[in-house]
């Protein structure tokens, strides 16, 4: 029987629960193709039984495809297997995925058609390798195979809350990739605060646009719980994701705030019917105050904004949609929200000492999703897990009734002129300036001031602004914080999560900025 505790089963036995229950509705859409409950139970089944029987208890097995169903069958299964999932971003190039595979030595990588390019002939020699949309498989059974495997009820359901249930790595700018390594435990946790403290409903239509690999994928499990339809839209475009609420009454979706700019500013946003939206998720990074405004305007009081990390997936703190807005009627742009019921928050100083309400300090996070550590990294896994606490690296400031609004990275922090200067500040203010779509900004060497604030913009097609307009337009805000150097890109560059690449932007950087 699955182990339970004050944390309740693991997510599989709650799945296999809830699928009793909703049996006959649909769970899973993609395109033409949809399971019931009862069959999504009953294929992963099979796909369980059929993993269970050729790996052993415990072993990885890496899912490196776009988004579609066949991943959100597996990533059940290998649960259900007493298996360790290892999710891999669609976009990784062939190197990053040789890293991760060095690195955490799957036995198994199940891919398909618009990866098989980076799957590594070598690698195919050496592991079970198989294409989930093609008949294409070396040292095991295809994906077709797999999912008519008889079920051994025997081999299923073995895992304990304290097993390790995934390996999922961090989008680090530089060197070895980081595997945070999280449980069982602190999967049903990730559950469980969504569940108090989101709005998630039986009757929702759940749309995904954004990888499953990441926060898309952790958004099923809670829905499927309440006996909601998932929707995984095809080629997660905008225009799909469009099309997919007026078609099928989409009532919510997630994504990240780069997404959500491109769709309040999408060309032809008013033909499409989108008044079944009742919630709007999103998070990862910064948004935008021009996205945020112009979301409001369009969409009414239904965004909620959500703040995790790899480390501690998805639920540290959130925003409800009735809380954007201040009691004086202030937009609240980078506030990020209180502590999820089961979440402590605490703002630490360097020297760990707690600071005063509305001082900068870094995110502390204690709460039974905290991952067990980085994966064959101790040494990583000691500065960041201390004295129960993970430390996030985010620099924030919190109120005296615990909203908390985030300043930057603290390894982003720069100092001009002997002033600290929070880079998703100076960003909040930039994105204020009509015109100006998105913003980045990074610390850049400098003779006189030992650095300064550099800031990579992209603007509305009709703006006409230029660097000097925009810094005008801020500086009455940021004062001496005002960015000397402005560069306007036709778009900012994006990681494979959607996120601005600020890796590919420092490389802009000369390596001694003047001051304009």
């Amino acid at each position: 029987m699955p182990e339970t505790d004050a944390i309740g089963a693991i997510p599989s036995a709650l799945m296999r629960q809830a699928a009793r229950r909703h049996a006959a509705r649909v769970a899973l859409r993609q395109g033409e193709r949809t399971w019931t409950f009862a069959l999504f139970d009953e294929t992963v089944d099979r796909l369980a039984s059929g993993l269970a029987a050729r790996l052993p208890h415990g072993a990885r097995v890496a899912l490196f495809m776009t988004n579609r169903a066949e991943y959100v069958l597996l990533q059940c299964a290998i649960e259900r297997a007493g298996l360790v999932r290892v999710p891999v971003n669609a976009r990784s190039t062939a190197y990053e995925l040789g890293m991760m595979i060095a690195d955490c030595e799957p036995r198994a990588v199940f891919y398909d058609a618009a990866t098989a390019d980076r799957v590594d002939p070598a690698a195919q020699a050496a592991l079970w390798c198989a294409r989930v949309d093609a008949e294409v498989a070396a040292n095991g059974p295809c994906f077709s195979e797999l999912s008519g495997a008889d079920i051994e009820r025997g081999l299923l359901d073995r895992a304990s809350l304290d097993d390790l249930a995934s390996i999922n790595y961090t989008s680090g700018t530089s060197g070895r990739p980081k595997g945070a390594m999280l449980t069982h435990r602190n999967w049903a946790a990730v559950y469980r605060n969504m569940l108090i403290d989101r709005d998630i409903r039986g009757d929702d239509i759940l749309a995904h646009i954004g990888p499953l690999t990441h926060a898309s994928g952790t958004y099923f499990v809670p829905w499927f719980l309440r006996g909601a339809t998932s929707l995984i839209v095809e080629g997660g475009t905008v225009d799909g994701l469009l099309a997919d609420i007026e078609r099928h009454r989409v009532t919510v979706f997630t994504c990240v705030p780069t997404v959500l700019t491109r769709i309040v500013n999408h060309p032809a946003l008013e033909r499409f019917d989108l008044s079944s939206l009742r919630m709007i998720g999103y998070g990862a990074e910064p948004i935008p105050r021009n996205t945020l405004e112009k979301a409001l305007a369009k969409f009414g009081p239904v965004l909620v904004q959500n703040y995790g990390q790899t480390e501690a997936m998805m639920t540290c703190t959130t925003l409800p949609a009735h809380e954007h807005f201040a009691p004086n009627g202030d937009l609240r742009v980078g506030c990020i929200g209180r502590a999820y019921t089961f979440v402590e928050i605490v703002l630490r100083a360097p020297d760990g000492r707690p600071v005063a309400p509305g001082e900068i300090g870094e995110l502390t996070v204690r709460s039974d999703h905290v991952m067990r550590g980085y994966w064959r990294m101790p040494e990583e896994t000691a500065k960041v897990l201390r004295d129960g606490f993970l430390w996030t690296g985010d620099l924030a400031r919190m109120d005296q009734t615990g909203l908390i609004t985030l300043a930057g990275r603290s390894k982003e922090m720069l100092i001009s002129g002997g002033h600290n200067i929070y880079p998703q500040e100076v960003e909040a203010a930039l994105t204020s300036c009509p015109g100006v779509m998105e913003a980045a900004v990074l610390g850049a060497p400098d003779p006189n001031w030992g650095e300064i604030a550099v800031a990579f913009v992209s603007l509305a097609d009709d703006s006409g602004l230029g660097p000097d307009d925009i810094a005008a337009a801020v500086k009455p805000r940021l004062g001496i914080k005002t960015p000397k150097r402005i560069e306007i890109l036709s778009a900012l560059p994006k990681t494979g999560n959607g996120k601005v690449d600020k890796k590919l932007l420092r490389e802009r950087l000369p390596t001694g900025a003047e001051a304009q």
